[in-house]
């Protein structure tokens, strides 16, 4: 079905990704990409050299407020980075699983977390929509990106309404629609599939979630960062052959032409599961 010809085609783009995640990126730019989302510096720290290989639209970690001990679930955990950080969070008596729909980012992250000595952390492949956990599995569920591509939003949150444990809490950071895409033109796959922001908060009390946040606070898809000159910005060592998932395509080269802040809003969405 439709469904899953665009999961096929996400999987294929995510590949190329993790195709060159080992190759080095630009890390000061990418430390100052994940400082102007608002990750701390000691997140930025912990974080590391893995930090070039960093593909959110947000930072989950603020609202989720990870605990020492907590079992973690990081949906769409990519090439591992918020991953990484969670696992620092909740420490040695913790733990952090994290999914992904891509073989090869799966792998790179566990090379990474063997490399990096993190034994409380470990990925699976997996498929947001039907995740192979038990019921009331986790204490809190962080995604970053990943739910921007699911097919079917309301299966995704209803897969993290069921595993996680009563009281348990998820922060995920996705970019929304504010209006609907014009059909003539060729978008890219995530905006195919971003959920009209005002569908968000209904949709998360139909399932069943309460103290549920819809923080937009930082919503605009230009991220303004201040470049040093010593960063050495130029398009050349932006991506140095690494691959990336559409910036800077030629194929999407007439979206330059709209202004993104207008259709698309970043935001968080933040939720707790009943205790009874």
């Amino acid at each position: 079905n439709s469904d899953d010809k665009l999961k096929a085609e996400i999987k294929e783009a995510y590949e190329k990704v993790a195709s060159t995640a080992h190759m080095q990126g630009n890390i000061r730019l990418a430390n100052k990409v994940m400082s102007r989302l608002g990750y701390t510096d000691h997140q930025i720290q912990v974080a590391g050299v893995d930090a070039y290989n960093y593909q959110g639209v947000g930072c989950p970690h603020t609202h989720a407020k990870i605990q020492p001990g907590e079992n973690v679930l990081d949906i769409g955990s990519g090439l591992g980075v918020d991953s990484f950080i969670a696992a620092a969070t909740t420490g040695e008596t913790g733990f952090v699983t994290g999914i992904d729909i891509s073989k090869g980012e799966v792998l790179h992250a566990n090379t990474r977390a063997e490399a990096r000595e993190c034994k409380n952390a470990k990925f699976i492949q997996a498929d947001m929509e039907s995740m192979p956990f038990k019921d009331e599995s986790f204490d809190v569920i962080v995604s970053n990106g990943a739910f921007c591509l699911a097919p079917d939003k309301e299966k995704a949150f209803k897969e993290i309404y069921r595993v996680l444990k009563p009281g348990g809490r998820f922060s995920v950071c996705c970019t929304t629609l504010l209006t609907s895409l014009e059909e003539q033109v060729n978008w890219p796959i995530c905006m195919r599939v971003f959920m009209p922001l005002v569908n968000a908060e209904p949709m998360l009390k139909s399932i069943g979630f309460q103290n549920i946040l819809v923080d937009d606070s930082d919503s605009k898809m230009d991220l303004e960062i201040s470049v040093d000159e010593d960063v050495g910005v130029s398009s050349e060592n932006i991506s140095g052959g690494r691959k990336g998932v559409h910036v800077g395509s030629e194929e999407f080269r007439h979206l330059e032409n709209y202004d993104m802040n207008k259709l698309c809003a970043r935001v968080v969405l933040v939720g707790v599961k009943p205790s009874v």
